[in-house]
């Protein structure tokens, strides 16, 4: 092998290993949600799909009263 087929191969794999750990951080990261309305559920378009405790208890609260 020569010096230049060495760095070549150096460089691939460097570049290799860098796409791949970043590729793994964000398939691996859970994306935390975040409030877009000040926590006021009602009438808050993302209620359906919204994770974040306010949301649960508005959901609950008014699938008790129907």
């Amino acid at each position: 092998m020569q010096r230049r087929e060495f760095f070549r191969s150096l460089i691939r794999y460097a570049l290799l290993t860098l796409f791949g750990g970043g590729i793994s951080l964000l398939l691996g990261r859970r994306w935390e949600e975040s409030c877009h309305n000040a926590g006021i559920c009602r009438g808050c378009a993302s209620l359906r799909i919204c994770g974040l405790p306010q949301a649960l208890s508005a959901r609950a609260a008014s699938g008790k009263r129907r």
